[in-house]
């Protein structure tokens, strides 16, 4: 159970209730992991024209209870501390978005919880990959990897020591499975590459040759011939995909790529080869013709991307 501490911003005079449309919500803890994530989280909003909602959460799992605790002077003491992380975060954004346009919300309890909670309300939820621990309410790698297990929203984790962002220079990766959660996956990063005049790379790993996925009695004649197959159904999967996104966006680039060896490595690796702004994939997919996009496929790729990764639910 969550309590709210303070959702009021003294300089704005504005408060977070629960009919505001949370727009985009950002978790921060002051920490430069959720700094990072504020700056993405901004520039998106700015971008996208949404509300920007600012989460912070105090966790007090390790506060000490014995019997000269006093959970009133406490309470206050929380409350204080998260009006200066928020009042800070708030200043941050006001510089690039309207300020009424950016809520400041404080509860009590785990961020993980919280940020999946307002999940179910906000149009995107981002965090860091990592934040400040303990009592501070922070976002710990674990915080991001849960949020973006259970999120009812697309969920980015900012990663890196600079934000990176898509734009001409920065292509959105898209990894496609044909399952629907990357069909999901694909639909977004369409709209995202188009909105940040991005090149849009639709890949696909390609790790149908391991022999031991196939019965003994086949022939090696047969393996062969049905991993031709798979690999020319692949790469026309793809290029059905970028025909597709080419002719609803007239002027999107559309790139193709099949990569191979673990699917959670490859991605990652080309998001690095790539420079890419953004990678975009489904929470989960399916065996299918590829194999990838398990929940520990997206996990992989949030753990090794060097840019923001959006995983969609």
């Amino acid at each position: 159970m969550s309590a709210a501490v303070s959702s009021t911003n003294e300089s704005t005079h504005e408060s977070t209730d629960e009919t505001m449309d949370p727009g985009i919500v950002v978790g921060y803890d002051g920490s430069p992991g959720s700094r990072l994530a504020l700056d993405w989280a901004i520039e998106t909003a700015k971008r996208d024209d949404r509300q920007l909602t600012l989460l912070h959460c105090v966790g007090l799992t390790m506060t000490p209870t014995f019997r000269a605790y006093d959970p009133g002077v406490q309470a206050h003491a929380y409350e204080e501390m998260s009006r200066g992380v928020l009042a800070e975060a708030v200043d941050i954004a006001a510089k690039t978005l309207d300020r009424k346009d950016v809520h400041p919300l404080s509860v009590i309890g785990g961020a993980a919880a919280e940020l999946v909670g307002i999940s179910s309300q906000a149009d995107l939820v981002v965090t860091g990959s990592r934040g400040h621990g303990a009592v501070s309410g922070g976002l710990l790698g674990s915080t991001s990897y849960a949020v973006t297990a259970h999120a009812h929203c697309p969920a980015v984790v900012v990663r890196g020591t600079s934000v990176i962002h898509a734009g001409p220079s920065h292509p959105v990766v898209v990894a496609f499975d044909d399952s629907k959660n990357s069909q999901k996956a694909l639909e977004t990063a369409v709209q995202i590459a188009t909105a940040a005049e991005a090149p849009l790379h639709v890949v696909a790993v390609d790790n149908v040759g391991g022999l031991e996925a196939w019965p003994e009695t086949d022939t090696i004649l047969g393996r062969e011939e049905m991993i031709d197959q798979m690999h020319l159904h692949v790469g026309q999967a793809l290029r059905d995909v970028a025909e597709d996104a080419r002719r609803a966006h007239p002027g999107l680039d559309v790139q193709t790529s099949v990569l191979g060896g673990g699917a959670g490595a490859a991605i990652a690796a080309y998001a690095v080869d790539v420079r890419a702004g953004l990678v975009v994939m489904g929470s989960r997919g399916h065996g299918g013709f590829t194999g990838m996009l398990l929940g520990s496929v997206s996990h992989r790729v949030v753990h090794d991307s060097p840019c923001p990764v959006m995983v969609i639910h």
